[in-house]
């Protein structure tokens, strides 16, 4: 006898061969072996040498066997009967489709063709009363309209006067600073570096906004050393830009407190002693050794007396 290898067999014959292995081997070797207990059970209860051993434990064989070929045909019979049911409701979905896609001739068109008028002549009358309708609502919106319009064009020039306001306060204050730092970049270029520049006039600009900044750190790095004279007209010359005065955003003690935080090391007396408060908040006091002078500003009241800002004459 000739047995295949496995390389040979197919995978259907594979299936063939392990659905008679687990459907009728494995199954028959079950019975075979329940079969035994079986006969020992039927025998006890049997008078003596009524039957032989052999008949009771074939008959227990069939009853097992028989049982599970029912219960196994069973299975299958409800499991084909689902699978037809599916099949029927496919087909009965595919036909529905071929139906619903089927083309219409032309004596059955003729009915469709007279619907579609019908339908078209009552979309027609509808159309028609929807018009007359949105005419008569535009007619009473168009009464409505007569009263607020105005009062959102109150409430639209409200608000274009708030925003208008801020708008200008805003580019106001960025035209200030431009100018501000413009005048810092050119009249302090003989005394700092040019690499220290922007923090040099960052922490000005920041008093420039807000007269209650103080500075935490002194400034000492100077190419040129200046005097209490020369930092106090610096300071002078921007704070007036913005108000310096009696009632005004600056007052002349802001500029002291700023001038003695941000320049102390320059504010001293010849002795070494800090000079006071109130020396400080004399900003335009002037002597022999003045290197930067108080910087008046003119009839526009911002533009400094220097070559790059047009307008003024440089003092």
């Amino acid at each position: 006898m000739k047995i295949d290898s496995p390389s040979s067999i197919t995978s259907r014959e594979a299936s063939i061969r392990l659905e008679w292995i687990s459907t009728r081997i494995l199954p028959g070797v079950a019975v075979l072996l329940l079969s035994i207990p079986l006969c020992q059970w039927a025998d006890s209860i049997l008078p003596d040498d009524i039957v032989p051993v052999g008949i009771i434990y074939m008959m227990s064989v069939i009853v097992l066997w028989s049982m599970y070929m029912a219960v196994q045909y069973a299975f299958v019979g409800i499991a084909q009967t689902r699978k037809t049911k599916t099949h029927a409701c496919n087909y009965q979905t595919a036909t529905n489709e071929s139906t619903a896609q089927k083309p219409v001739f032309l004596l059955e068109a003729i009915p469709i063709i007279n619907e579609s008028e019908n339908i078209d002549t009552i979309c027609e009358v509808e159309t028609t009363e929807e018009i007359n309708e949105t005419e008569v609502v535009e007619e009473v919106c168009a009464e409505d309209t007569e009263v607020l319009p105005k009062e959102n064009h109150a409430s639209a020039t409200y608000q274009q006067g708030i925003d208008d306001f801020y708008q200008s306060q805003a580019e106001n204050q960025k035209k200030k600073l431009d100018t501000i730092h413009e005048y810092l970049l050119y009249i302090m270029s003989p005394f700092i570096y040019e690499e220290d520049m922007d923090e040099f006039c960052t922490d000005l600009l920041r008093f420039a906004m807000d007269h209650n900044y103080r500075p935490e750190v002194e400034w000492k790095r100077y190419k040129t050393k200046l005097s209490s004279f020369d930092v106090r007209h610096l300071v002078w010359s921007i704070a007036i830009r913005l108000g310096l005065g009696k009632g005004k955003v600056y007052s002349n003690d802001d500029c002291a407190c700023y001038i003695e935080r941000r320049f102390a090391s320059l504010c001293v007396t010849a002795s070494g002693e800090p000079l006071s408060h109130s020396t400080l908040r004399n900003l335009t006091v002037t002597s022999n050794s003045d290197q930067i002078h108080c910087d008046i500003q003119g009839a526009d009241g911002l533009l400094f007396h220097i070559p790059s800002q047009l307008g003024v004459e440089k003092g």
